[in-house]
């Protein structure tokens, strides 16, 4: 499909846009400020769907005194502000360079830096009626085997209060920290089509009110399974998520491609008949105050879906977060718990279970990796985590993560591998930019041998 077609008529019937579209899945220093908000119910729009559109949330901060909020909520409340004072800008370039040492790590919700070293330059433009970012990456050993790619670019264009956009950026669905379940960084952003609700208030009878605030996200990209292949298939997404009562959002995906398929035979005949198969996610959080603590509880599960709502065969993550705020600085929290593994007694259960998503391991990538899940099928992980960002710029985060998994071999020997890995990472301004760098320290277990190795990560980005 030829994108450019599209976009010329949708530049020609556009209405007047906003600001700068959307906040990307790039930055958890402001998505710690924004959940704040939320929790204090200063937002009140959805928030657990990366790119999160900049509109519901300006509503909602224009209907705030700063005055009227508490002290713990004051430097959230700031960050946000000034982050949406420089969405607002007509225009903005920069130029960012990387290395990672081990790029194969297992990455959040943040910047994806799945190579070993790279530049980025990018610019972007912010018009009446249309927003656009190009973005030009020169990568060395990236895990997609680009050398050159246009990740982060994006041509978007506002119908009403609808957003459609022709990109190749990254997504975030969901309220995990460290996992997402149906969609996630983990992959290369595939090219394709979005839509979505610009500003996410309700409106419409009274008698539906109890939705609350509602987002519907639909997307169409082209999937390409392998780097060892040029075909590529069609993929595609949608998304509902909805605050019904005050602190809390629910929300319902699916997601489905030409390579999620499944076969079965007709007792009569004996015909081999392929059905599609499409994955279902439910994930809910709710935010609130305990003894004047703000903290909050999430969940999501994700399997495969023939009909209905429910995913049947589930993996699941749940977590919980907290945030100590003041007017000058923000910490936040959290604790999270991601199982993939299907639960069987049997020889026969266990085949089930593994054949049912089996297709799922193999059909749900784009370029060698999990479009949704960092973790691989049959996995368990736990971390502890805590963001700290302050008013003058100084951040930094900290992360214990415990992984492990089955791997079966050719002969079909299972055995387990472990890794408990310490993350720490720092950033300030420097030279007029910002300067970010972390390092890791990971213990690896397979079968008897354990080995003990470190990585790190550095970038800086100048904005002019």
């Amino acid at each position: 499909m030829k994108l450019n077609i599209y976009l010329s008529t949708l530049v020609v019937i556009a209405t007047p846009a906003f600001a700068s579209p959307w906040i990307e899945s790039d930055d958890p220093l402001l998505r710690a400020s924004i959940e704040m908000l939320f929790n204090q119910g200063v937002i009140k729009q959805p928030i657990n769907s990366y790119p999160l559109m900049w509109q519901g949330i300006a509503r909602d901060l224009n209907t705030i005194e700063s005055s009227s909020l508490s002290t713990q909520s004051q430097f959230a409340y700031q960050h946000v502000k000034h982050a949406l004072q420089n969405a607002k800008q007509g225009s903005s370039s920069g130029v960012r360079l990387n290395y990672n040492s081990e790029p194969t790590l297992q990455q959040s919700f943040g910047k994806r830096d799945q190579q070993k070293s790279g530049i980025n330059s990018y610019g972007s433009i912010t018009g009446d009626r249309v927003s656009a970012k190009v973005s030009v990456n020169y990568v060395d050993q990236a895990l997609d085997d680009k050398h050159i790619n246009y990740h982060g670019s994006y041509l978007a264009v506002l119908m009403g209060n609808w957003s459609v956009s022709a990109e190749q950026v990254s997504h975030w669905w969901g309220p995990g920290n460290d996992n997402a379940l149906l969609l996630s960084n983990n992959a290369a952003p595939m090219k394709g089509l979005r839509i979505n609700r610009a500003n996410t208030q309700y409106v419409g009878p009274s008698w539906l009110s109890f939705i609350g605030n509602w987002q519907l996200t639909g997307i169409y990209a082209k999937q390409k399974l392998s780097l060892n292949t040029s075909e590529s298939g069609n993929y595609w997404a949608m998304r509902f998520a909805s605050t019904p009562l005050p602190g809390l959002e629910v929300a319902f995906s699916t997601a489905g491609s030409d390579y999620l398929t499944n076969t079965e035979v007709n007792p009569n005949t004996l015909e081999v008949i392929t059905n599609k198969q499409r994955l279902t996610s439910l994930d809910a959080k709710y935010s609130t105050t305990i003894a004047e603590q703000p903290i909050a509880f999430y969940t999501e599960i994700m399997g495969k879906n023939d009909s209905g709502l429910a995913p049947s065969d589930a993996f699941y993550t749940i977590g919980i977060e907290s945030f100590f705020g003041g007017q000058e600085q923000l910490l936040k929290t959290y604790f999270e718990y991601s199982n993939t593994q299907q639960d069987c007694t049997a020889q026969l259960s266990c085949n089930e279970a593994n054949e049912a998503f089996t297709n799922y391991a193999q059909a749900y990538n784009h370029k060698d990796r999990l479009i949704g899940s960092a973790m691989p099928q049959q996995s368990k992980s736990a971390v502890l985590g805590a963001h700290y960002h302050t008013m003058n710029g100084y951040g930094g985060y900290a992360k214990l993560r415990w992984f492990e998994t089955d791997i079966t071999d050719l002969t079909q020997v299972t055995a387990t591998f472990d890794r408990l890995q310490l993350e720490l990472g720092y950033q300030q301004a420097i030279f007029s930019g910002l300067w970010k760098i972390s390092g890791s320290v990971y213990k690896d277990k397979f079968a008897n041998e354990s080995d003990t190795n470190s990585a790190l990560k550095t970038s800086w980005e100048y904005r002019f």
